[in-house]
């Protein structure tokens, strides 16, 4: 029962998936799109706190996790409630601006 507990938190623990599509880590699914400015960007929902950037930093390894957040909707907040905020949502860019 030990074991079992500690391999949960180490999964739980664990970096994003660096693919797009479902994340069972980081509750979070990610998804290709077309930015306004026609080029193309990374669409993540996310259902934890903390799983939109973790799986955002995961999907830009390429560029050593660095990312420019193009749209964040619903991002926690320190003391905020998750049922009255809804999940959140980001769309990034891999690379500095």
């Amino acid at each position: 029962m030990l074991s079992m507990g500690i391999a949960g938190l180490v999964a739980a623990c664990g970096p994003g998936m660096g693919a797009l599509g479902n994340d069972p880590v980081t509750e979070s699914q990610a998804s290709t799109v077309t930015w306004s400015d026609g080029q193309p960007a990374v669409a993540i929902n996310c259902q934890t706190p903390g799983g939109c950037e973790t799986r955002a930093v995961a999907l830009c390894e390429k560029t050593n996790g660095d990312f420019t957040v193009l749209k964040m909707v619903n991002m926690p907040t320190r003391g905020d409630m998750t049922q009255v905020r809804g999940p959140a949502s980001v769309v990034i860019r891999c690379g500095a601006r």
